[in-house]
Parts: structure tokens; sequence; C-alpha cells
């Protein structure tokens, strides 16, 4: 084709043809110009298909993880669920056993064997630990521009305070359980002795029923900020989307 192009300019040149050269000249150009802009058109095409991959792969890895935090939340919202009946139902037996038998037969109580099972569960801690390492470096790169859906892109965005407003509550929590209470009942209750008279005493105690209600609070606490925060809707829409995106519903 160059060669033919070639012959045919050298002999509109030699025929002493101006105009019809000048025609040809033309026609080259738009030719040259017509070729550039399909390529440049299919390296845009190249380059769009690249960014759409990415953003797939990127899509997928955030279903990935927030199905693995969705999972995470439903446990933790269960066993502090179950923590709370746990404490309360402890309160119920040892205000009962108080009623109904002296203190020197308290162990020979009916439900005291179920105290302290009860009372493990009670102040057992369960900490959220999401997977947050795909929105951390798409946020913190020019990888975010991939994200096309601007609703997720808001839910994403907006996952940081949600996150760490549930985090901050779940601290407020930890430090009571960790920096009070088991300082105290580690210097107060024999565990080797189990359900003895001498731990039984510190159990049905005011000082631990004082912590039991602090913890019912707190837990209590972590469950409704769960709610009022949108930490869950906020992990449910995005996984819709994702989805959504991916074709993975």
């Amino acid at each position: 084709m160059i060669k033919f192009f070639r012959r045919l300019r050298q002999k509109l040149l030699s025929e002493n043809e101006l105009s019809k050269y000048l025609l040809y000249a033309v026609g080259e150009i738009v030719l040259v110009v017509i070729g550039i802009l399909i390529a440049l058109q299919l390296n845009s095409m190249r380059e769009e298909q690249k960014a759409r991959e990415k953003e797939q792969s990127y899509l997928k890895e955030l279903h990935y993880d927030f199905t693995y935090n969705k999972n995470q939340l439903d446990s933790i919202i269960a066993h502090n669920t179950t923590a709370i009946k746990a404490a309360i139902r402890v309160s119920e037996i040892i205000e009962k056993m108080k009623k109904e038998v002296p203190a020197n037969e308290y162990l020979n109580y009916p439900l005291v064997d179920s105290i302290l099972p009860l009372q493990d569960m009670a102040f057992s801690n369960m900490s959220f630990n999401p997977k947050n390492g795909t929105v951390q470096a798409l946020i913190n790169s020019s990888t975010f521009d991939l994200i096309q859906n601007d609703s997720l892109r808001r839910n994403l965005i907006s996952w940081k305070d949600v996150l760490d407003d549930y985090l901050e509550e779940e601290e407020f929590a930890m430090k009571f359980l960790f920096e009070e209470y088991q300082p105290w009942i580690r210097s107060n209750y024999q565990f080797q002795k189990g359900l003895s008279r001498e731990n039984l005493e510190i159990l049905v105690s005011p000082q631990e029923f004082n912590y039991r209600i602090t913890r019912i609070g707190d837990l209590d606490n972590l469950l409704n900020t769960v709610e009022t925060e949108g930490i869950v809707k906020t992990i449910d829409d995005i996984l819709r989307m994702t989805a959504q995106e991916t074709n993975n519903d």
C-alpha cells in the first residue's frame, strides 16, 4: 500500500499535475489522521477494558472482605446478646437463691452449678476485627477512581467513620473488662477452688453485682451502636452493590 501511494505521488509530480497532487496530498493527510484516530480509539478501548478488569478485581475483593465482616459482626451480635442474657440470668438465680436459702446452704442450692458457666459467658469478650485492606488500598490511592458506582463510593468513604464510632464504644467496654473487672476478680476469686464457699461469696457480693450491671450496660450499648451508627446497613449496602456490579448476587 505504501509503495502504491509512493508511485502515485511520483507519477503526479512527473506529469506536473499540481492540482491533482495537492488533492492527493490532502487525501493522504486525511488517511493518516483517520489512522491515528483509529489507533487512539483502539488504545482508549484497551485502556478502558483494563480499567474495568481492575475494577472487577477490586469489587470482588471488597465483596469477599465485607462478607467476612458481616459474618464476624453477626457472630459478635449473637455473642453479646447471649452474654447479656447470661448476666441477667446469673442475677436472677442469685436473687432467688438469697430469698430461698440461708447463706450457709448456698452450695446446696439446685441452680448454683449454673452460676459459673453463665458468669463466664457474661464476662467473655469478642472483638470486631474487620478486613479493611482493600478499602484502604482504594481510598488512599488513585485507584479509587476506578469504582464507577457513586453510591458504592460514598459507602466506602463513610465506612471508616461508621467503623470508628463502633470501635470507640467497643474499646470503652473492653477497658472496663480488662482494666477494672478482671484485675478485681483475679485478686478476690480463687480459681483453683472452683465453686467453693469463698468463691461463691465473691459471686454473690454487691461489688460483683455492680460489675455485672455495668457489663450488661456496656454490651447493650454495643448492640445499640451497631444499629444507630448504621454499621449493619453500611455492610449490607456494600455487599449488595458489589454483588450487583460483579454479578455475584
